[in-house]
């Protein structure tokens, strides 16, 4: 077999396989910060065909250093919204809250940028989690790989019933496997290649597994992106207005 050949065939299984866009490994050191609140900012951006949200904090911490927080962007995907979620709490942030954040020490956005900061990656923090005296101000929905250690460590944040706790991402970006009744949901939607489920506790090495709620993908004989499982009504859309239509809101 001529190398052509097996490169060939090799891409063929993957295809078949519904291979997943590679994605650069990463290796982001988990953390859990806490301390009060001495800036915040919060953005509304619009970003080609929808509108995006994020928010930026100065934390200083209990022995004294101060830490750069920035949100994960959120994720659009044919006309949804697959996170971030922001829980309408209200906040005066004029009053230095305490916080406690949970998310990675690093820059997780594609590209690694956030607006007019010049940031450096080992110095930054990028929330998955913001809470606000005990409650939640902000979660990060997407999921894909952090580091087979982050990935661990985030699930037990995600295990609740809470509505803005859902998860979403590709079928490969989750360190807990899928519960029974979702991998018979593999077979049957076969152009499906992004999940929306829940992370419960399981009797499993890593303790917990994915219950899906929806399936999402593009069907290959309508080209069509498309729910494929479950209510679409259940999937958040996309806030598409341009700026001169929301004007008239």
């Amino acid at each position: 077999m001529n190398i052509r050949c097996f490169i060939t065939i090799v891409l063929v299984s993957f295809t078949i396989a519904g291979a997943l866009p590679a994605q650069t490994p990463r290796n982001y050191p988990y953390i859990e910060l806490e301390g009060k609140v001495e800036e915040f900012r919060f953005i509304r951006n619009w970003r080609s065909y929808y509108w995006r949200q994020d928010c930026t904090l100065l934390v200083r911490d209990d022995a004294g250093k101060v830490h750069r927080v920035i949100s994960r962007e959120p994720t659009p995907w044919s006309g949804h919204r697959l996170g971030t979620t922001y829980t309408g709490l209200a906040v005066d942030w004029t009053k230095q809250p305490r916080v406690k954040i949970i998310g990675v020490q690093a820059i997780d956005r594609q590209p690694e940028e956030f607006y007019d900061l010049k940031l450096d990656a080992k110095e930054t923090v990028t929330a998955f989690i913001i809470r606000v005296e005990g409650k939640d101000f902000y979660v990060n929905n997407w999921f894909h790989k952090w580091g087979d250690d982050t990935d661990r460590k985030m699930l037990k944040h995600y295990a609740n019933d809470l509505p803005h706790y859902t998860v979403y991402g590709y079928y490969n970006g989750i360190a807990a496997p899928w519960d029974a009744e979702g991998k018979k949901l593999l077979e049957k939607y076969p152009d499906a290649n992004i999940y929306h489920g829940r992370v419960v506790p399981a009797k499993n090495e890593i303790g917990y597994e994915l219950r899906i709620l929806h399936l999402l993908g593009r069907d290959k004989k309508t080209a069509r992106y498309e729910v494929m499982y479950g209510d679409p009504n259940g999937v958040e859309k996309l806030d598409g207005a341009r700026p001169s239509e929301a004007n008239k809101k």
